[in-house]
């Protein structure tokens, strides 16, 4: 049975800060009262971007719980570790601490959060989509992926000019630009391969998925993480000045890639998964 959407946006936002902060705690990290509101904030975004997903997809169950998973430890945790460790704002043992404490807060909250939203029982449905060719789908991703590291280097770009305190931080961090475009084309892969699963299974108008992915992006893979005080990574006016210019470039690419990548799409309920037939 399906909740109130704010009264489960509040139930998640409480279960996943109480998740973070134990997994956090843990690993050695300490408590700061101080920063409870923001902290709350940042989490209440990640839950109301994911909630939508939930209400509006296509799965339920175990199935959803794997798609949320996978979704919100790609984008907000490992995709977002790659940048880190690249300009040098984390080193190997710091990237693999974060990356095992994301992996446990994702893997204990998704199933969860697919429950307080009301779709861990009922059917799936089946989205059925016109064919497309192997063809088409090599250069829509090859295109997104050009399109990703544009957004990228225009916004930092633009960052830079408006904002050079961060060549201060960034002094002998920046590495080779091959090295940096490389690692950009190999992320803005993770984030296709992100839209694609939420694309496909998300029961609404392609309009409407793309300013759902556009969220995604902008939330878990840029405001909600650098939004929270106290970082010891990353000094506060670093911080904000990334999370504008990460929030800015990844809401146009996820908008403009799912008009590029999407379907329209047709609606088929799975009564019984033996008589289900894939559709070719």
């Amino acid at each position: 049975m399906k909740s109130n959407f704010f009264t489960s946006l509040v139930t998640g936002t409480i279960l996943l800060t109480l998740i973070s902060l134990g997994v956090e705690m843990a690993f050695g990290g300490q408590f700061s009262g101080p920063y409870l509101g923001w902290f709350l904030l940042s989490n209440a975004l990640v839950v109301s971007i994911l909630g939508l997903i939930i209400r509006n997809s296509s799965l339920a169950g175990i199935k959803l719980s794997l798609l949320i998973f996978s979704i919100y430890f790609l984008i907000g945790h490992f995709n977002l570790l790659i940048e880190a460790y690249l300009f040098e704002v984390t080193n190997a043992q710091d990237t693999a601490l974060i990356t095992i404490q994301g992996l446990l807060i994702t893997l204990l909250s998704s199933p969860l959060l697919v429950l307080i939203f009301g779709k861990w029982s009922g059917d799936d449905e089946k989205l059925v989509f016109p064919s497309r060719t192997k063809a088409a789908w090599t250069w829509r991703i090859v295109l997104g992926d050009l399109l990703y590291v544009f957004f990228y280097l225009l916004a930092g770009f633009i960052l830079y000019s408006v904002y050079p305190q961060l060549m201060d931080f960034y002094q002998e961090k920046i590495p080779p630009f091959s090295l940096m475009i490389n690692t950009q084309f190999f992320r803005a892969l993770v984030l296709i391969g992100a839209a694609v699963l939420i694309s496909r299974t998300t029961k609404l108008p392609l309009l409407q998925r793309a300013l759902i992915i556009a969220a995604f992006f902008a939330i878990i893979g840029g405001l909600a993480p650098l939004i929270v005080p106290e970082n010891d990574h990353m000094p506060d006016y670093i911080r904000f000045g990334h999370a504008f210019e990460v929030g800015a470039s990844n809401c146009l690419f996820g908008f403009f890639l799912t008009l590029l990548i999407g379907q329209k799409i047709g609606v088929k309920k799975v009564e019984n998964e033996i008589k289900t037939q894939p559709i070719l």
